[in-house]
């Protein structure tokens, strides 16, 4: 016979823990998992070192999305992109790291984006250029601005031509008035606030998000392994991360609704974009199960990048599976890291 009390008082203390999962939490200072030393700080952004610099191959910087922490790039033990990259045999990997936007930087636009990311290229010498997300149009804005600098150009999960495909996304920012963003935009006191962000994107999935996770929540509450990849993502999901708010409703406006850069009216210092000066070998890749931004919407570069060498490619991930995901670090970005440094050219060979 079952006992009921027994049974009543798991299922009560199943509940309690329950509640305290889908409790919002403090926010917890997010660590970097691989050890790094900070070469550059400003208000709006750090470009953070990850190895020893050994070997011949010319410096990798990982540009990461302005949306949620850069601590995307090197996620966790066995979930690192910074790890993968520098076991694959690339000696030196930096990061450029965003700030969360304050008073003080609120008002800068994407120029001061595209100059940290010139900047830091200089400061190295030059080297390999990879972009994640927002990371990867900016980085394609880069590569065309300053060919010279870029030996290289790796794109990950990247919008490029932002109307191509069936991206969500783009379907949200159809749906919703300009003046709705410039409202939210008002109410962070000129920021754009990273919980709205957050809610924006968690309802994008509303039913997986909402109804699905907690049941997959609740069937894994006793899975430790399960609930600590659980927290790691969480407490990267809801760490702190406001943008500018000029730079959040020109993105918005320029390029999901207009569609500029793959236009060529996109303009960083008054010059247009030209995506044909991208001369740098060029490397796409999208995520099969990537609802934010579908595979089309990256792979419309090779028909604009002046590469002479192109190679896309898809992994069976979603949106950030594509650079977190088990399997791509373990069976994917390996391979990339070695078409990459046989198209990079020597360190030597790099710009002084």
């Amino acid at each position: 016979m079952l006992d009921l009390m027994d049974i009543g008082r798991q299922t009560w203390s199943q509940a309690l823990r329950f509640a305290v999962e889908v409790t919002p939490a403090p926010e917890q200072p997010i660590a970097w998992t691989t050890d790094s030393r900070v070469l550059v700080e400003t208000a709006h952004h750090r470009l953070r070192e990850f190895g020893d610099g050994g070997g011949d191959t010319p410096p990798l910087l990982i540009v990461a999305p302005e949306v949620n922490g850069s601590q995307l790039a090197d996620f966790a033990p066995g979930q690192s992109l910074v790890a993968a990259m520098l076991d694959a045999g690339m000696g030196r990997v930096c990061v450029l790291e965003w700030r969360s936007a304050t008073q003080e930087t609120k008002d800068f636009d994407v120029e001061q984006s595209i100059d940290a990311i010139e900047d830091s290229l200089s400061r190295l010498g030059g080297g390999h250029l990879l972009g994640i997300c927002q990371g990867g149009w900016q980085s394609a804005i880069v590569a065309a601005r300053r060919p010279d600098l870029v030996r290289t150009l790796t794109l990950a999960a990247a919008p490029i031509d932002f109307r191509a495909g069936d991206g969500v996304l783009t379907a949200l920012v159809d749906a919703t008035p300009p003046a709705a963003y410039a409202a939210l935009v008002a109410l962070g006191g000129g920021v754009m606030r990273g919980e709205l962000l957050r809610s924006g994107f968690t309802n994008l999935k509303f039913w997986d998000r909402r109804v699905v996770d907690r049941w997959r929540l609740w069937n894994g509450l006793d899975d430790a392994e399960w609930m600590e990849r659980r927290h790691q993502l969480g407490a990267w999901y809801h760490a702190r991360k406001d943008l500018p708010g000029r730079a959040y409703l020109r993105i918005v406006q320029e390029l999901f609704r207009e569609n500029r850069l793959i236009a060529g009216t996109f303009a960083v210092h008054g010059e247009p974009v030209d995506l044909s000066r991208i001369e740098a070998p060029l490397l796409l890749v999208g995520g099969a199960r990537d609802h934010i931004t579908r595979p089309e919407q990256l792979f419309a570069l090779a028909e604009h990048a002046g590469s002479p060498v192109v190679r896309q490619e898809v992994v069976d991930q979603g949106h950030i599976g594509v650079v977190v995901g088990h399997s791509a670090l373990r069976d994917a970005w390996p391979g990339f890291a070695g078409w990459l440094r046989d198209r990079g050219g020597p360190r030597s060979a790099a710009i002084a």
